[in-house]
């Protein structure tokens, strides 16, 4: 709904033993872990992500059916993508860029996340199953491996909300979809600026949508103008300002260069090598200047509808670089929020009550209403 493509999407926006005796060529290990990441615990689940690498396949013939996460000790399954649910794979060529070299691929990239429920024992050791089939076999092959040890002694960043209020919807984050397959390959480096990102808008106490009136016209989204709020005390380490906003969900507003699909922003240092970036910012309403130093919960900026945004919406990230786009993406968790329903897509798409409860150092589940203190 709310997505940002270009750049960096454009950088991109790029996977053992076998159990037949079709056996593809080996180099180095056919699967391989690349990045693995803090786990985040969410309203519902103990979220593991990682990045995985696989040989080219392809070359080989083979189709990629399923990917199916083992938990070592026991060999139970924890998670099944089917064919149809498959994340994206990069894999050479990546489209080019004006502004950046992209680098070549050898192999073939994917990102996972496992979710585990919050009432099961958190495995000490998983392992990847990839099925194909064969075309020139008329078989299905099995490879296995990817060992991966979660990194369970880790916490993640908790932070304040960078908004405050009822009906908040939280968006595009906790799934194997944009933004968490986000890469851009580049300098012999694998970023993952926008790995733990969200979207954020607002409905309102009818539970109807996004917007009243005209959905041409900013003003008629509730969250347009809403206070955007420092989510820890830190110093300003850049602002962008003046760039014009979308009309509504027109997406009219020029994209020039890279640079523009964030619209206005704003990166706060937060201290610990973490930054927190806050994009698609009303022009002219920020309070704060780079160089000025804040205390958590002072009001930054005003949600707006600048740069690639289909409504207005606020995109958040913490990144370990005081750069959006060329930095690593790093989870995080609120202190504290009320869920209050959900959107649901199927099989009528809309916002869908439930009973309230809170949650403390957590983050959300994809399409998660909330209150946020």
């Amino acid at each position: 709904m709310l997505k940002r493509t270009g750049l960096f999407l454009a950088l991109l926006t790029a996977v053992g033993l076998l159990s037949c005796s079709h056996a593809p060529t080996r180099g180095r290990d056919l699967i391989e872990v690349s990045q693995s990441y803090v786990p985040y615990k969410t309203e519902a689940f103990l979220r593991i992500g990682y990045l995985l690498n696989t040989w080219e396949y392809e070359k080989e013939g083979l189709e990629l059916r399923r990917i199916t996460v083992l938990d070592d000790a026991t060999q139970a399954s924890l998670l099944v993508i089917e064919k149809a649910d498959l994340p994206i794979i990069f894999q050479d060529p990546l489209p080019a860029s004006s502004e950046i070299k992209i680098d070549r691929l050898d192999r073939y990239y994917l990102s996972i996340q496992v979710p585990i429920p919050l009432t099961q024992a958190v495995p000490n050791s998983l392992s990847h199953r990839f099925t194909f089939y064969d075309p020139a076999g008329k078989q299905e092959i099995r490879v296995e491996g990817g060992r991966l040890q979660p990194r369970k002694g880790e916490s993640p960043r908790v932070i304040a909300a960078p908004v405050k209020g009822s009906y908040c919807l939280f968006f595009n984050q906790s799934t194997l979809g944009y933004h968490y397959w986000y890469a851009a390959f580049t300098g012999g480096e694998i970023y993952t600026s926008e790995k733990f990102a969200f979207d954020l808008t607002k409905g309102n106490e009818l539970w109807e949508n996004t917007y009243s009136g005209d959905p041409r016209i900013n003003t008629s989204y509730y969250a347009y103008g809403d206070p955007l709020y420092a989510v820890a005390a830190g110093r300003v380490v850049k602002v962008v300002d003046g760039r014009i906003e979308n009309s509504g969900n027109a997406q009219d507003a020029p994209l020039l260069t890279n640079d523009a699909y964030y619209g206005n922003y704003l990166i706060l240092d937060i201290g610990g090598g973490c930054y927190a970036a806050y994009m698609h910012c009303k022009p002219r309403t920020f309070l704060v200047a780079a160089g000025d130093t804040v205390t958590e919960g002072q009001q930054l900026a005003s949600l707006g509808n600048s740069g690639n945004s289909t409504e207005p919406h606020l995109h958040f990230q913490l990144n370990d670089k005081p750069d959006a786009a060329l930095s690593h993406g790093l989870p995080f968790v609120f202190k504290s929020y009320t869920k209050l329903g959900e959107v649901v897509l199927a099989p009528v798409p809309g916002m869908v009550k439930g009973t309230p409860f809170d949650m403390t150092n957590a983050n959300m589940e994809n399409w998660t209403v909330a209150r946020v203190p």
